[in-house]
């Protein structure tokens, strides 16, 4: 796999943190880009899960799943103790390609460990987590009360790229 959005997208992250090394690509979930990337914050080298999500042509807004097969071959949600830093999700709109290098409009959710755990997406004690969920940036407009609301949480971790 050769992570496009990824490699188009990233350098236009202030903050991101330098790349040492990556992505490397995760058995399932090839259609979303699926990967871990090794990044040094500071300090400190944190390996963070990345995405791309697909955008929904009948919903507002984009999808991603965020799971892996368990020993017993059935997919199961992320450990929140999983040892990653977070999770990266890449959003482009319809028409926007990476390898066009024509991106109407794009960015990226930079989901900390701690965020994944508050929004109920990895399984920890007391929350079963998700095995996917939809996204929102803040370029989604006319949403319903639920779908809002879930765009409030997840604004702080969303940041426009291009557009």
């Amino acid at each position: 796999m050769s992570f496009p959005t990824f490699h188009r997208l990233s350098p236009r992250l202030v903050g991101l943190g330098e790349v040492l090394g990556g992505p490397t690509p995760e058995e399932q979930g090839g259609e979303y880009e699926s990967g871990t990337v090794l990044l040094r914050v500071g300090e400190a080298e944190e390996r963070w899960r990345i995405r791309t999500a697909r955008i929904t042509p009948t919903k507002p807004g984009a999808f991603v799943a965020v799971w892996e097969r368990g020993a017993d071959g059935k997919t199961q949600p992320f450990a929140a103790d999983d040892g990653t830093a977070g999770l990266l999700v890449f959003v482009a709109e319809p028409g926007a390609t990476a390898e066009s290098g024509t991106l109407a409009r794009s960015g990226v959710f930079r989901f900390t460990a701690e965020m994944l755990m508050d929004l109920g997406i990895t399984q920890h004690a007391g929350c079963a987590g998700k095995r996917g969920f939809r996204l929102y940036p803040s370029w989604c407009d006319g949403l319903n009360a639920q779908a809002a609301r879930t765009q409030r949480a997840q604004a702080p971790a969303f940041t426009l790229l291009d557009g």
